[in-house]
């Protein structure tokens, strides 16, 4: 059930990771160069993103024939608009973003569960998003063409969830059970965050950028309710258990790979 998710954030790790390679190799092996026109002044990008997402609850746990389920994340895509300013300062630029994550995304994975199968699969029923980010910037170019940046800011989504549902499906030896349980859990409201970010640019002379960036992103999700929800089956040797438990506020992290295409204005 989380198998998706734990790939996505292989593969958004390895991605961060050659971004971080670049810039360190190319901050340096590179001599500075002069903060020419085109990087600074205002600008708007326009991206595509593919993201790892994860819910940290007190207990959120699924087990099958005592083997756990990885749980609580899974891999979502989205779109961001990015209004920004940059001013050229000797060899580098301070600047300020404000963006937009226009999506808005389920807080866990759907429950896959089938009769005549043996899983289970625990999480929330709600949505989270839009994302408004506000960071300050630092940029410095490194290579004709090629600039590199970070970011730090604060985070804004919107937040609401329903219910938290679990299930649980054993099956052996033509004998099938499945039983699922839902309790409610009501949040709805901003939740407030903190993010960073890494990126590099390459521009066209005279032309628009293209951004390749990795964000890392944390929420913390208030609320003063709590929720505890079970189920459990069992056919011959074959069992499944699923719970969740949580007790207040809870946190969501995000990472997240975006290509943008940066236009100065």
């Amino acid at each position: 059930m989380g198998s998706t998710g734990s790939g996505g954030m292989r593969r958004i790790r390895r991605g961060s990771c050659l971004i971080g390679a670049a810039v360190l190799i190319g901050g340096v092996f590179a001599a500075p160069l002069k903060a020419e026109g085109p990087w600074f002044g205002r600008y708007l990008g326009l991206g595509l993103g593919t993201a790892s997402q994860s819910v940290a609850l007190d207990q959120l746990e699924a087990v099958v024939n005592d083997t756990p389920v990885l749980l609580g994340s899974r891999r979502v895509e989205g779109t961001l608009i990015t209004l920004g300013y940059r001013e050229a300062v000797g060899l580098v630029m301070p600047g300020a973003e404000l963006e937009l994550d226009t999506g808005r995304h389920a807080l866990s994975p759907p429950s896959a569960c089938v009769l005549g199968q043996s899983c289970a699969g625990a999480g929330l029923e709600g949505r989270i998003g839009p994302v408004l980010r506000l960071r300050v910037t630092l940029g410095q170019v490194i290579a004709p063409g090629v600039l590199v940046s970070a970011g730090a800011g604060l985070s804004r989504a919107d937040v609401a969830i329903s219910h938290a549902q679990v299930q649980a499906a054993s099956a052996q030896d033509g004998s099938a059970v499945i039983t699922s349980a839902r309790s409610d859990f009501e949040v709805e409201s901003p939740a407030r965050g903190l993010h960073l970010s890494i990126g590099v640019e390459h521009r066209a002379p005279q032309g628009a950028a293209l951004r390749l960036d990795y964000l890392q992103e944390r929420f913390w999700i208030d609320t003063e309710r709590s929720v505890f929800v079970g189920a459990a089956t069992s056919s011959g040797t074959s069992t499944a258990v699923a719970q969740i438990a949580q007790s207040g506020g809870f946190i969501f992290d995000k990472a997240a790979l975006r290509l943008s295409l940066v236009f100065g204005f």
